[in-house]
């Protein structure tokens, strides 16, 4: 199914809308998007927590074992099932590469300045870096992004325990 079949599972203009096929389109276009922002509600990984590949493998596999026994949608939850290993590793990379920059940032005063506020953190290391890493993939650089600012996280929060 595409993107046009998706849309027309979900178009309310319809009269002949089906109630399932709607609410599994919907979850489709959800995940899709959740995926595509890298694991974040808000698309702002400075403002949210992102959900953990790992979590959201599971969630996949549940979906997509539904979808088989439905016939519904079966093509659309394996696709989104078989990105799990390269946003895994894309998330992995993110926390990586911050690790680097806080390695370097250590040794310069300023720098560390810089890394240490949020704002400045994920505009000017969190994006350059998955843009760096994936330069053509926008997906694979929000999943690095993701990665980076959770352990941003870890590092500058972990004493308000909001890691």
């Amino acid at each position: 199914m595409n993107v046009w079949d998706l849309q027309h599972c979900i178009d309310l203009h319809r009269t002949d809308i089906d109630l399932e096929e709607f609410s599994s389109a919907l979850a489709v276009q959800h995940v899709s998007r959740l995926i595509a922002s890298g694991g974040s509600d808000v698309q702002r990984p400075e403002l949210d927590l992102p959900l953990n590949p790992r979590h959201l493998e599971a969630f996949l596999a549940r979906a997509f074992e539904m979808a088989r026994g439905i016939k519904r949608f079966e093509r659309e939850w394996e696709k989104l099932y078989r990105l799990i290993p390269l946003l895994e590793h894309a998330w992995e990379k993110g926390q990586s590469l911050f690790q680097s920059d806080l390695t370097r940032a250590m040794a310069n005063e300023e720098e560390m300045e810089y890394l240490s506020e949020v704002d400045f953190a994920v505009d000017c290391f969190a994006y350059a870096a998955g843009r760096s890493t994936y330069p053509h993939d926008p997906t694979l650089q929000a999943w690095v992004t993701s990665g980076y600012m959770l352990a941003w996280r870890r590092h500058f929060l972990a004493d308000e325990g909001t890691a």
